[in-house]
């Protein structure tokens, strides 16, 4: 692709966000240092922006190279984000931090649209995972503070232990947290106490899981009989 083609899709996605009614072109105008009329222009394909001009609409928009990349401009719904991809796996032998990235994975709007601060990360292998993970898979993480403030016990969430970032049951008790594994989950006295004592739930429960991404294992096909 060349950087002419990346330039027309941001143009389009402003264009369109304009048609919509929820940016103006002399918004769009003054975050991008240009005239009014030059705005109107480049949007009707008369005038171009310059790369400078161009970085200041990107912007504007709240989009990224790798959005423009993925997007498609003839179809206004089909909105996707790039979201950042944790460097390391989540799991023991670790200790991923959520705010060093090695990349974006290309997810639906849709999908992203009530999180805060979404993320995605690897899991790696540990010897007992809750039911419904597997070594490998691509999880989409919620930062909300609010929600891990309250976390419930009907999902997992990504918690920090002493060993790293692990993915665990979460229930609340008193003034401390309680995290279990499959193996655990059903004995609520065998489930792991962290006392709070004045910490802040957030540094022990990190994200929400809302989605789990995972490669199609191929199954043998055999004859009949």
């Amino acid at each position: 692709m060349q950087i002419e083609e990346l330039i027309s899709r941001l143009v389009e996605t402003a264009r369109q966000r304009v048609q919509r009614g929820s940016v103006t072109e002399r918004r769009l105008a003054r975050l991008c240092g240009v005239s009014q009329p030059h705005m109107h222009n480049v949007l009707k394909n008369i005038r171009s922006l310059s790369p400078e001009s161009a970085d200041r609409l990107m912007q504007a928009l709240g989009i990224t190279v790798p959005e423009l990349l993925w997007r498609f401009p003839e179809e206004a719904e089909a909105e996707v984000r790039a979201v950042p991809v944790v460097r390391q796996r989540i799991g023991p032998g670790s200790d991923a931090n959520l705010a060093v990235f090695r990349g974006y994975v290309p997810l639906a709007g849709s999908l992203l649209a009530s999180l805060v601060s979404p993320v995605a990360a690897r899991l790696s292998s540990e010897l007992v995972l809750p039911a419904q993970f597997r070594a490998n898979d691509l999880l989409l993480l919620d930062q909300n503070e609010d929600l891990r403030n309250r976390p419930s016990g009907g999902r997992c969430w990504v918690v920090a232990e002493e060993s790293g970032l692990r993915v665990r049951y979460v229930r609340l008790g008193g003034t401390s947290v309680y995290l279990a594994n499959e193996a655990t989950v059903r004995d609520p006295r065998a489930w792991d106490q962290v006392q709070l004592n004045g910490r802040n739930i957030l540094e022990v429960v990190r994200a929400r899981i809302v989605w789990i991404g995972r490669e199609v294992e191929a199954e043998e096909i055999r004859p009949a009989g």
